[in-house]
């Protein structure tokens, strides 16, 4: 296809891609003669990945590049891709390994993947909890393992499914925007219900204190607005 062929498909503009190629994060075309170059579908699914960590997360083109480096290394394995999807939708501190700070809440996740047999370290995703929980550490919210725990048994059986319902098919970078879609997706929704059952706690013990009526925010009645 041609530049304008992608820039449809894609629905990024000629100028952006040609953008993208010039900084390293989008592969260039094939050149069909001197002055005519032919693009396929991976430049499709690379576009649309960039615009995904782009207009989504907000990433700069250094922490794009990041990402998209290590797709186009040759060898990378899909698990190596995932944890750097991880890392980058959690955006954890590269150097918090290494950060005695945080110590203290890596044993914690550690202990937590032990009793579970969660398999993941090093990695992404075991740093981003304790970087969270340092972060809820601040605020007054000191989670044990135990706590963990709890999280863990109605959380665990969603990950399984959710695992089954993406699926490893498609190329790379596919596969890279749809996990990228699916963490930002999966802590919208948990991010919500949290929110709602604070909510209704805070109401619930308003009521209970009798400083509020006992209807106060019911939802609609079934087939209500």
């Amino acid at each position: 296809m041609k530049l304008s062929e992608l820039a449809a498909h894609s629905g990024v503009s000629t100028t952006t891609l040609k953008h993208w190629m010039r900084v390293g994060i989008m592969p260039a075309g094939r050149l069909k003669n001197a002055t005519t170059a032919v693009y396929e579908q991976r430049h499709v699914d690379r576009a649309r990945l960039i615009v995904v960590m782009r207009d989504v997360y907000g990433a700069s083109t250094a922490t794009i590049r990041t990402l998209t480096d290590l797709i186009d290394t040759e060898g990378a394995s899909p698990l190596e891709i995932m944890n750097a999807c991880q890392a980058f939708a959690l955006g954890t501190p590269a150097d918090l390994a290494a950060d005695p700070a945080y110590v203290q809440y890596r044993e914690r996740s550690h202990e937590l993947m032990r009793r579970r047999d969660w398999r993941g370290y090093p990695g992404a995703a075991e740093r981003g909890l304790a970087h969270a929980l340092s972060q809820a550490a601040e605020v007054g919210l000191d989670y044990d393992v135990e706590t963990l725990m709890e999280y863990a048994d109605a959380l665990e059986p969603f990950a399984a499914r959710n695992v089954a319902a993406l699926g490893p098919d498609g190329s790379p970078d596919v596969v890279a925007r749809r996990m990228l879609l699916a963490v930002n997706a999966r802590a919208s929704q948990l991010v919500a219900v949290s929110s709602l059952a604070h909510a209704a706690a805070s109401i619930r013990a308003a009521i209970e204190r009798g400083v509020a009526p006992p209807d106060l925010a019911m939802p609609p009645a079934v087939g209500g607005a």
